[in-house]
Formats: structure tokens, sequence, C-alpha cells
């Protein structure tokens, strides 16, 4: 008998809401702090593909990302955005 394995959840880092991983994109911070979209190694945080998680994102008062365990400037959150600008037409 086979059982059904479970889907991994993870939380939001705009909105704080949790959904399956793989409703959301992910991202990891790269060298020289920078944000890196997609699979990276190390410790990742997750984003809903949607304008307004990642505007929450960027706009938060606190920098700090629990996931990965680090502040995050405003200034490195805003050029993330900016990153993700071009694909976002394709998100609701």
């Amino acid at each position: 008998m086979r059982t059904k394995r479970a889907m991994p959840i993870r939380t939001c880092v705009g909105c704080g809401s949790r959904e399956s991983q793989s409703q959301l994109m992910r991202f990891t911070l790269g060298p020289e702090g920078a944000l890196v979209p997609g699979r990276g190694e190390g410790r990742g945080g997750y984003l809903h593909p949607q304008r307004r998680c990642v505007r929450a994102f960027t706009a938060a008062r606190s920098g700090f990302v629990r996931s990965l365990r680090v502040v995050v400037s405003r200034e490195t959150r805003e050029r993330y955005a900016t990153l993700l600008e071009p694909s976002m037409t394709l998100w609701a």
C-alpha cells in the first residue's frame, strides 16, 4: 500500500501566508548579500509570484528575513523587486 506524501509548506516573506512550496518562488542570499531568484545553495526564502507580495516584502519596515536568518537592506530588496519586474507580467 502506497502512502500519500505531504507537500512541503512554506511561508511567503511578503504576505506571511502559508502555501504549498510548488506555488511559491524561491530565492537565496548570493554573493555580497544579493538576493538571487531560483534554486540556490544554502538557506532560502519564498514569495508568492504576485506583485502585492513582492511589494510587501520590499516595503517591510524590518528587513529581517527569518528564513535567511539575516537582515536584508531595503535597497537590496528593491533591487530584487526590479530584477523580478520583467517576469511579473505573467503573474496574477
